[in-house]
């Protein structure tokens, strides 16, 4: 290989920044030797996480916003304060912006501040190594007179679980590898969830409207009362154990193309069954709606 005077000049440089890079590094080492200070700016608590956590007004947050790749993400209700801790996430490797109404939580890549000239852009770096190996997990807490109005959360694998929140709320829940569990939440929303593979429970919960779309899975819902249910699944099933008073007077339209429907103590082999008439005008019933879809697996409504 022939080196040209331009490519020349440009291993020089490198060695240069090299040369530079290192000298930061070791001086970074002696200085916080010297100083008793700690190499990395986030400190293990006493389980040996890493912890951040970040409490936000319970009246002007109306939206939270979470865009991560790996991440168990808890929405706890009933807390003492409005507030999100992140666990195991490195500094250098997200971005946390608080608006007047939203907090927004994005995934970066790390390596934007490791071309900046101070020991800070490296420092983080190393930390990220550290951290980036370790569970991480998101914990929202909510108060019960929090005004939050949308929680929307995408993540490429994890668990996702929300316990004794009362809010009237959407959750937008979208997941690549994972499950999603709903106990004793109340919303006057939506809860909204994407699966490609996963499962959904829902167990002593409150909810409007669930509209959920599970390419690979189950969604499994226990003594809830949901107003309106809209399923797409393609393999796995549709299960719902709730009053009976409440579904034998719903309107249902609930389909299995290579599987069989149960509704009660009936059994359709054909994967069929259908009741009552879909309200669409204007009026002040309430309707109670399954629209239930499973291409692969069966259907079944029981008390």
């Amino acid at each position: 290989m022939i080196f040209t005077l331009k490519m020349k000049k440009l291993l020089i440089l490198s060695a240069i920044l090299l040369v530079i890079g290192a000298v930061l590094m070791l001086s970074g080492f002696l200085s916080a030797k010297s100083a008793d200070a700690s190499l990395f700016d986030q400190t293990e608590n006493e389980d040996g996480n890493y912890i951040r956590v970040e409490e936000f007004d319970p009246e002007s947050i109306k939206k939270i916003s979470l865009d991560v790749s790996y991440a168990d993400v808890n929405i706890i209700g009933g807390a003492e304060s409005n507030r999100i801790e992140l666990v195991n996430f490195a500094n250098n490797r997200y971005d946390m912006t608080v608006s007047a109404t939203t907090v927004s939580i994005e995934e970066t890549s790390g390596l934007s501040g490791l071309f900046g000239f101070g020991f800070d852009g490296l420092r983080n770096y190393l930390n990220s190594a550290r951290v980036t190996s370790r569970d991480k997990t998101v914990n929202i807490y909510l108060t019960d007179a929090s005004g939050m109005r949308l929680i929307d959360i995408d993540i490429y694998s994890g668990d996702v679980s929300a316990s004794g929140v009362v809010a009237d709320a959407d959750f937008d829940v979208s997941l690549e590898y994972g499950s999603v569990l709903f106990e004793r939440t109340q919303t006057s929303g939506e809860l909204k969830v994407d699966i490609a593979e996963g499962n959904l429970d829902i167990k002593g919960c409150e909810i409007a409207l669930n509209t959920s779309n599970l390419a690979y899975g189950y969604e499994n819902v226990e003594n809830s009362r949901i107003m309106q249910i809209n399923a797409e699944i393609g393999t796995g099933y549709f299960k719902c154990k709730t009053d009976w008073a409440l579904m034998s007077s719903a309107v249902m339209r609930l389909t299995a193309d290579a599987g069989k429907v149960r509704f009660g103590g009936d059994i359709y082999e054909n994967g069929s069954f259908s009741q009552g008439i879909k309200y669409t005008g204007i009026s002040d019933v309430v309707q109670t709606v399954f629209e239930v879809h499973v291409a692969g697996g069966n259907i079944m409504i029981t008390e």
